[in-house]
């Protein structure tokens, strides 16, 4: 769920080395907007890692296409890969997607090699 960023939100001062700086409501209204805007692109940066990534997972199979034998399970694999975009398509079936355990492995189903 995206957050709202409100300017109650944003800190009255902000510390420059050893000076502290008071902001304006213009100027607390001003983070508040750039906060909100790249939370609204938060889903389109979420996709552009998934698409990253999978196009990782379809370079590391693309000798199974090369030798020319692959297995139905592999074709099915490369193909739910290819079939993201389409098949997930809200920000809660991205964070889905992007889930790690704690070795730092994709645990999402999709991302499973055969």
């Amino acid at each position: 769920m995206k957050k709202i960023w409100k300017i109650e939100d944003v800190a009255p001062a902000i510390s420059n080395g050893d000076k502290v700086i008071e902001l304006t409501n213009e100027e607390k209204q001003s983070l508040v907007d750039e906060w909100n805007a790249r939370e609204n692109k938060s889903g389109e940066r979420k996709l552009k890692k998934i698409k990253e990534y999978r196009q990782e997972k379809l370079v590391e199979t693309d000798w199974w296409v090369l030798r020319g034998n692959m297995t139905t399970e592999q074709s099915n694999y490369r193909q739910k890969l290819r079939d993201i975009p389409q098949d997930y398509t809200t920000e809660e079936e991205y964070d889905l997607l992007l889930v790690r355990d704690e070795q730092g492995n994709l645990t999402h189903t999709v991302w499973s090699k055969p």
